[in-house]
């Protein structure tokens, strides 16, 4: 229901006026191309993603169908152990002797591990002071995360068998004091304050990561590659034990290798991607500023834009796994930060007129310098403004519209107001002695101010849609004045009719008539100083802004307007030499032609 609605307002805002019947066909044609369009796009993208979707079922076949063998493989290997167990008579003793061997050298590494914690710990943080003096290069990156993976190794290890104990190996944990007198809860927490350091140095080169670039720190940046390429790694181990002990939890008790590696997410990859989101966010915080005092330099405004990708596109993709695709990522990650900046710009309800001028031309050239650095349009999802261009160009003509309208009809309102009330103050004589409304000059000044807005936007379907409405205005000032014009003559005309306005009356027929004659007067144009009439100022100034499709219209409606001047003086003319012939000279014509 509420779609319904909102066509019906769309249709109504477009067709205010009976004119505008006459650009039905042109608006069925351009809402057909509309659909055409869309349903191009809703095909390439249903073929898209019916691709995608066949792709998607085909790799969840196959990894059905490995999972499915290795499944059958274990079996048959649980299979095997078991029938071995029963082949060897002594095998209880076998395993227990293994086991108590087996646990004596995890004892005695976790010893090692343990003694050798503190010193080791030491030995990173003393690595971490160096890199804090070099920020820029912090060349023991890779040492120190070497170090800090085998600590986390240990304390996991640690964990584990606490967790896997009976006794109150939490308790010797808090309480045992080593040789140094610090408890491994000591070393532990400890553990986790230079890992906080670390991932300070990694999130400062993150965020630093197009400067390192730039600057030519490509040593640093292969370092944090590394770091971060080795975490993702770890990652995707962690994820898939989790998934392996939910999945099949008997079976992975039973095999210790299963059980080995990472517990944990340390998300290390998505924190590089959030780090590439913030900054950007960051620059669009400082350009949104800026945009909101001066928005024509918008494209000025968005050169760091340009400048990141191009740096990502010439200088970071030889330094990053190829399978990041790192110039995508940067193009994905900044398309939908600038996506999600002017969407949240267009639905901002305080968003004035030049904003919103400036949001509509900048489209075409996003995408036009996004071409440049090899991205083409189709490949940027979603688009940059929703598909909302005509919407938006629309609402800019709107504004334009409803302010020439209001204009017009204010101006209409006080002129007619003086009219009734015959205010001998609303006309005046010009240069030339000729009477004329004081309304006229102002209201061609305001059409030619609107008009500049309009011809500033340089877009031809904003101009043409201001001069239409331009149009209207002038067309329903004449209708105005005919009406009101016949409607006091009327009140004149009648036998007991009070004859005291009727000079101040006349002097109105004549200025209204005179305001038409000015609109259109070329007779002094060839004259030393002689000036072109408003409408022929008018029809020049137009000409340039609108498209050769639309030109036609401007002589038609032109040469229309000129006629209804005419018209419209000749009417105040014979109005004027009515109220002589019937008002003034009532009692006269009586004395003159009397009944026989």
């Amino acid at each position: 229901m509420n779609d319904v609605e909102s066509a019906t307002l769309k249709l109504a805002e477009l067709l205010r006026h009976p004119e505008d019947l006459d650009k039905i066909p042109a608006l069925k044609a351009e809402f057909l191309r509309k659909k055409a369009a869309v349903d191009g796009q809703l095909r390439h993208g249903l073929r898209d993603q019916l691709e995608v979707t066949q792709a998607g079922m085909n790799s969840i076949t196959d990894g059905q169908r490995t999972v499915n063998l290795i499944k059958e493989e274990m079996m048959k290997i649980d299979k095997l152990c078991a029938e071995a167990q029963n082949m060897i008579d002594d095998f209880p003793h076998i395993n227990l002797v293994a086991a108590t061997h087996r646990n004596f050298e995890q004892v005695e590494q976790m010893k090692r591990d343990i003694e050798t914690f503190e010193e080791r710990l030491g030995g990173l943080e003393f690595l971490l002071s160096q890199d804090d003096e070099d920020p820029a290069n912090q060349p023991n990156l890779l040492e120190i995360h070497y170090g800090l993976t085998q600590l986390r190794d240990v304390r996991d290890k640690a964990m584990e068998q606490i967790k896997g104990s009976e006794d109150a190996s939490t308790e010797l944990m808090d309480n045992l004091a080593l040789e140094s007198g610090v408890t491994v809860q000591d070393l532990f927490l400890r553990l986790d304050d230079v890992i906080e350091w670390f991932n300070k140095h990694i999130g400062e080169a993150c965020m630093n990561l197009i400067e390192l670039v730039q600057s030519g720190n490509d040593g640093m940046v292969v370092r944090l590659a590394l770091v971060i390429e080795e975490e993702e790694k770890a990652d995707k181990k962690a994820k898939a034990l989790q998934d392996a002990q939910r999945e099949y939890k008997d079976l992975a008790s039973r095999f210790k290798s299963i059980a080995a590696g990472p517990k944990e997410l340390r998300g290390y990859k998505e924190k590089f991607l959030k780090a590439i989101e913030f900054v950007c966010q960051e620059h669009l915080g400082e350009t949104n500023e800026k945009f909101q005092d001066d928005p024509e330099k918008l494209e000025k405004y968005f050169k760091w834009y340009f400048n990141n990708l191009n740096t990502v596109k010439l200088g970071m993709q030889s330094l990053m796994p190829k399978k990041w695709r790192i110039f995508r990522t940067y193009s994905s990650i900044y398309h939908k930060q600038m996506h999600d900046w002017l969407v949240e710009q267009i639905d901002d309800e305080s968003l004035r007129p030049p904003q919103l001028l400036a949001i509509i031309n900048w489209a075409d050239k996003y995408y036009s310098k996004m071409q440049k650095l090899s991205i083409p349009e189709e490949e940027l999802e979603p688009h940059l403004i929703d598909n909302r261009a005509a919407e938006l160009v629309r609402d800019y003509r709107q504004i334009i519209v409803k302010a020439v309208e209001e204009w017009m009809d204010r101006m209409a309102a006080t002129d007619k107001r003086s009219f009734l009330d015959q205010d001998a103050d609303a006309i005046e004589k010009n240069v030339d002695g000729i009477f004329q409304t004081k309304t006229l000059g102002d209201m061609w000044r305001m059409l030619r101010e609107q008009l500049f807005v309009a011809a500033s936007s340089d877009r031809t379907d904003v101009a043409e849609g201001v001069i239409e409405s331009m149009f209207r205005a002038l067309t329903a000032r004449q209708r105005m004045w005919q009406s009101i014009v016949e409607e006091e003559l009327t009140k004149y005309i009648s036998p007991n009719a009070d004859l005291d306005g009727l000079v101040p009356f006349q002097d109105w027929l004549v200025s209204i008539a005179n305001d038409q004659i000015l609109c259109i007067d070329e007779s002094e144009i060839d004259v030393v100083g002689g000036q072109q009439s408003y409408l022929t100022s008018f029809e020049r100034e137009i000409e340039p802004l609108v498209s050769p499709a639309y030109a036609p219209n401007i002589a038609t409606q032109t040469e229309t307007l000129r006629f209804a001047y005419v018209d419209l003086a000749t009417k105040c003319i014979q109005t004027f030499c009515t109220s002589i012939f019937v008002i003034d000279f009532r009692s006269t014509m009586a004395e003159f032609f009397t009944q026989t």
